[in-house]
C-alpha cells in the first residue's frame, strides 16, 4: 500500500493549457515561429530563387526571438516581464549619490570624533564587543 500526501499547489501561477502542455501564450509563439520560419523559407526559395536547405540558419533566426519568447524563463520571469525591467536598469544613471553628514548635525549619544574616552576602549576590549549598538544604550555589560 502506498503512503499519500495531500499536497497544496500554488494556483497563482497557473495557466490553462490548450495543446498538449502548452498554455495559449506558449502556442502563439510557437506558431508565430513556426509561421516566420515558413515565410523566410519562402522568400528565399521564391525572391532568392536558392535552394532551402542552403539558408537554413537565416531562417532559424527568423523564429528565434518567438521560440526564446514561448519557452525561456529567465529568472522566473516571462520575456514580457523581463524586458521592461531590463531596459530600465541599462537606462537609469547607474550611480549612487553619497552625501556625508555634517559634523553639527550628529545625533545625541553619539560618539564624538577625537581620542575614545576611558569606557569606550573598555567596551571595545569586552569579547562580543563587535555586538554592541551605542544607539540601544545598553547598560551593565
Amino acid at each position: 500500500m502506498a503512503l499519500r500526501i495531500p499536497v497544496q499547489k500554488d494556483i497563482g501561477e497557473y495557466e490553462e493549457k490548450i495543446v498538449g502542455k502548452m498554455s495559449l501564450r506558449t502556442l502563439a509563439c510557437v506558431s508565430l515561429g513556426f509561421g516566420s520560419a515558413v515565410g523566410a523559407a519562402a522568400f528565399v526559395h521564391l525572391g532568392l530563387r536558392a535552394d532551402v536547405a542552403d539558408a537554413a540558419f537565416p531562417i532559424m533566426l527568423c523564429s528565434m526571438p518567438f521560440w526564446l519568447a514561448g519557452f525561456w524563463r529567465p529568472f522566473g520571469m516571462r520575456a514580457e516581464e523581463l524586458l521592461p525591467l531590463l531596459a530600465a536598469h541599462e537606462l537609469s544613471p547607474q550611480l549612487l549619490a553619497y552625501e556625508p553628514c555634517l559634523a553639527g548635525s550628529l545625533p545625541e549619544g553619539s560618539p564624538q570624533p577625537g581620542r575614545p574616552g576611558r569606557r569606550a576602549r573598555r567596551r571595545a576590549r569586552k569579547k562580543g564587543a563587535e555586538l554592541y549598538e551605542p544607539s540601544k544604550n545598553q547598560q551593565g555589560e
